[in-house]
Parts: C-alpha cells; structure tokens; sequence
C-alpha cells in the first residue's frame, strides 16, 4: 500500500465509509423491493441489482481494511434494515434510491477531490480511476434503473412535508402559547387559543402542502415535455453535454473527454424506455400532493399538542414550564432526526431548530407581556 501520511488517510477512509455504507443501503432497499415484486422477472432483475451493489460493498470493505489496517465492524442488519424501511417509508421508494445515490454522489465526489490531493503520484492516479469507476456505477444506475439525468435528481420529499409541519407545528404554537401568556395568566384561555391555533395550522399547512406539491408536479410535467425535444439531440452534442457536467464537477478536460466518452459508450441514452419504468421507479407521480398534504397536516397536529396539552391539566406556571421543556426538547429530536436524511451533524441540526424554537417564543412572549390587559 501507498505511504500516506495521517490525515490523507483518514480522508479516504471516511469517503470509502460512506460510499460503503450508502451501497449497502441501496442493496437492502432493492432486496426488499424485489421481495414485494409480482413477477419473476422483475424479482429477478431486482435480485441481480441487490447483488451487484453487495459485490460493491465487498470491493470496498477490502479498500477499508487495507487503509484502517484491520478489520471494520460490519452494520447489523436487523437495524439497517428497519433503517431502510423507515426511509422508504417517509421518502417513497423512488424517493429513498435518489437520496441514497446522491449521498453515495457527494462521497465519491469527496473521495476524487481528496485522491487528486494526495501526495504519492501513483496512489493519486489509483484512487482517481477508483472514483471515475464509481462515477460510471452512478451514472448508469440513474440512466437505466431511475432514468434520470444526474443534475435533476431531487428526492427528499416526504422529509420535507414531516419535518416542515413538525417544527412549524412546534415553534408556531410554542411561540403562540407563550404570546398569550405573556398577555394574560389563565390557563383554561391559553389552552382555548392554543388548540383554536393548531386546528387553524393544521388546515394550512396542509392545503398549503397540497397546492406547492401540485404546483412542482406541474412544472415537472412541462420540464419532461421540455427533455422530449432535448434527448433527440445527436450523440455528438449528448457526448458534449457530458463533457460540460464532468468539467463543472472539477474535472479536467482531457479527464473529462476521456470519462465522458467511457459513459456514452456504456449508457444508452434512450428517451422511451429505462428499466426503472419495468421496475416501476421512475413515476412522475411518486410523490402525490395529497399524500404532502396529509404528511405536514398531521405531522403539524400531533405535534402541536406537545405544547398545549399541560394547560388542560396543570396550573399556568407549571403548565408553561412543562410546555416549554417538552417542546425545546422535542424541537432537537426533530432536528436531529432530520440529520439522518440531510447526513449533517445531529448535535447541530437539533441545536440549530432548538434556538428557532426559543427566539421565537422569547419574541412572542415579549410581545405578549407588551400589550396592556
């Protein structure tokens, strides 16, 4: 193996983590896929892509042991598997191979830039061929099983809607609770408007959930008739689009031209059929609005009653600090949560919606305590 030094090491190995960890993923997703299939083919078809990514999967725990020098302790399956599910779940199948391929993305992105930073001449070529390989992988599996182009890949939106009427529901009627009680020291009318305002909020959110959903599909439609008259472009331009994405991630031109040409020689770039359409992954209607709809006004209801319930039991000064611990803490729950599809710290992400939850409350109170009784 090379001689790296300390920190070129780490760097890589934390780039072949997370592409390990994010194929591993994508393997159990298409096993579990493949097991709700009708047909033999399309189970089969399955199978095979499940199997294909364990290979992968392999490939990398050996590049592991050869940088940490040892063996690496393997995820346990039972708990990757409920991962999954619960991903699949809140973001739709589709939803939960575009996330996880855009990870995977990001990490061999990281590991091309740290490999072309290395030192060792010979090892920075090695690693670099080891991405560009990668990047192949990705690109045909948005081509032939999402038929997608890799720059509109979105995903993400059952997180959207859960976490939006999440922390809405949470800092609108903390901040609403804490006005009134600023205001006025009854506990029985601070629960009348706390529950007059999550009911309010909940149908807000909702049909505001509905009409933007409804609004980005539309605009979806007229960009896929758009991509219609895009893809009878010759191969010649094809290939130069290529070379333009490839040298706007970092690449340069000769690299670019050379990986461009690799792509288009392995990638039909066909208009009417993908295997994502016999696998039946590459709906437009993947994500229904009403489906939004339902996700944020619920999510914004159940827990819009963290912060009014304690005033339909307690004494006000009791039932406003329970409120607010409750909520504060359940508002970094939330934000840490969402660190699991944004893949960024949990400790900031729960920190960061704590203090939009406190500053809010803080200002609603002070408002509150302004307006004469």
């Amino acid at each position: 193996m090379a001689a790296f030094t300390e920190r070129e090491r780490k760097a890589l190995l934390e780039a072949a983590r997370k592409i390990r960890a994010y194929k591993l993923m994508q393997a159990r997703g298409y096993d579990r896929v493949a097991k709700k299939a009708r047909d033999e083919r399309t189970r089969q078809l399955l199978t095979d892509i499940s199997a294909s990514e364990i290979r992968d999967c392999e490939y990398w725990s050996d590049r592991i042991r050869e940088l940490a020098g040892g063996g690496e302790k393997a995820a346990v399956p039972s708990l990757l598997n409920r991962r999954v599910g619960l991903m699949m779940g809140i973001l739709s199948t589709r939803g939960f191979f575009e996330w996880a391929l855009i990870a995977e993305d990001e990490s061999i992105e990281d590991l091309a830039i740290e490999a072309g930073n290395l030192g060792d001449e010979a090892a920075s070529e090695s690693w670099t061929r080891i991405a560009s390989d990668e990047r192949l992988h990705i690109e045909r599996v948005k081509k032939e099983v999402l038929g997608m182009e890799g720059w509109e890949m979105g995903g993400g939106g059952g997180v959207r809607d859960v976490i939006f009427g999440a922390n809405d529901g949470l800092v609108s009627i903390l901040a609403l609770v804490a006005g009134v009680y600023g205001a006025i020291t009854d506990a029985y009318l601070i629960f009348i408007a706390g529950v007059v305002g999550a009911v309010a909020g909940a149908i807000s959110m909702g049909t505001g959930a509905y009409l933007s959903s409804k609004s980005e599909l539309e605009v979806t439609e007229k960009e896929s008739e758009r991509k219609g008259t895009k893809r009878r472009s010759s191969p010649e331009d094809e290939r130069e689009e290529l070379v333009k994405f490839y040298r706007s991630r970092g690449f340069k031109e000769q690299e670019a031209r050379a990986v461009a040409g690799r792509v288009a020689s392995e990638i039909e770039l066909r208009a009417e059929y993908t295997m994502g359409e016999e696998l039946g992954l590459t709906s437009e209607q993947s994500w229904p609005p009403a489906k939004a709809a339902v996700l944020t006004g619920m999510s914004f209801a159940i827990v819009s009653t963290i912060p009014i319930m304690p005033f339909a039991f307690m004494g006000v000064t009791p039932a406003v600090i329970t409120a607010a611990v409750a909520s504060i803490a359940c508002l970094f729950l939330v934000g840490a949560s969402k660190a699991i599809f944004t893949r960024r710290s949990w400790v900031r992400s729960g920190l960061e919606m704590m203090a939009i939850g406190i500053l809010a409350s803080a200002a609603t109170y002070a408002i509150g305590l302004a307006i004469p009784t």
